[in-house]
């Protein structure tokens, strides 16, 4: 039996996996890039989806494990994935540098520190920055572009369907609602500007955080070109930190299998 010899340990690497780090001029802010590359990518030419994965200080290495396997299974396509993170899990009110809580924000949240809401200008530095900075040096598929997002990433998802309704081929939000998406939601109907974009969203029986109802209205417009699903998700009100996984797992599903998708709304 072998024994601990004192010696430090090395770190444990996520495989398949580099990291980047992006200055934005439009924020203001040094982000790390967090990259997911499929395991034959460096043995061919072809080209890959991107998962756009926000919150990718605590959302990144979970995520890396399950589209592997979702892979191996033949359930999705391989991809890659890009998670923008900070290099840290704390926010500033608890002494990290994380700031989540100004850049998924459109808006004000009751009980959320920080209340910059700084939304407009993260959505613009996806758009002018990190999009272009990954096209720039990864074979991606501009035809399968995904966002991604779960809690306050989710509100932003769903803010970015709203304001920039092409920018992404699909756009996944898991469990997290606010009453003030639905002005938006009014203002994207009244414009009648729907390219082709599937909404796969997901959620638990929990009123404060239900996306159901969003889902049944977006997909009662009738806009052209919008398909809308929805996933109800194990657990109940407490359960907002056990479904992150599931969360992922389905909505993939949903967004590559649409015809097999969810409970729709």
């Amino acid at each position: 039996m072998s024994h601990d010899t004192g010696q430090r340990a090395s770190p444990v690497t996520i495989a398949q996996s580099e990291l980047h780090r992006l200055d934005s001029q439009v924020v203001g802010q040094r982000y790390q890039v967090r990259v997911r590359l499929p395991e034959d990518y460096s043995d061919g030419n072809d080209v890959y989806p991107v998962l756009y994965l926000l919150d990718g200080d605590h959302m990144f290495a979970m995520a890396t494990d399950i589209v592997q396997y979702l892979v191996y299974g033949g359930n999705v396509p391989d991809l890659i994935i890009v998670s923008p993170a900070y290099g840290s899990k704390r926010t500033p009110d608890v002494g990290g540098t994380n700031m989540r809580n100004r850049d998924l924000l459109p808006f004000p949240v009751e009980g959320v520190p920080d209340q910059s809401a700084g939304a407009r200008d993260y959505l613009a530095f996806l758009e002018r920055e990190l999009m272009p900075f990954v096209a720039s040096r990864y074979r991606v598929d501009g035809t399968q572009r995904l966002l991604a997002g779960y809690s306050l990433g989710a509100l932003f998802v769903v803010y970015a369907l709203f304001e920039k309704p092409g920018l992404f081929d699909v756009y996944l939000a898991w469990d997290s609602f606010a009453e003030q998406l639905w002005a938006h939601e009014d203002a994207f109907a009244r414009s009648g500007v729907a390219p082709s974009v599937r909404v796969c969203l997901a959620s638990r029986a929990d009123p404060d955080a239900d996306l159901a109802p969003l889902a049944e209205r977006l997909a009662g417009r009738g806009l052209p070109g919008l398909s809308v699903s929805h996933t109800r998700l194990a657990g109940g009100e407490e359960d907002h930190f056990l479904v992150p996984g599931e969360a992922l797992t389905r909505c993939l599903m949903a967004a590559f299998h649409p015809s097999g998708a969810a409970d729709a709304p």
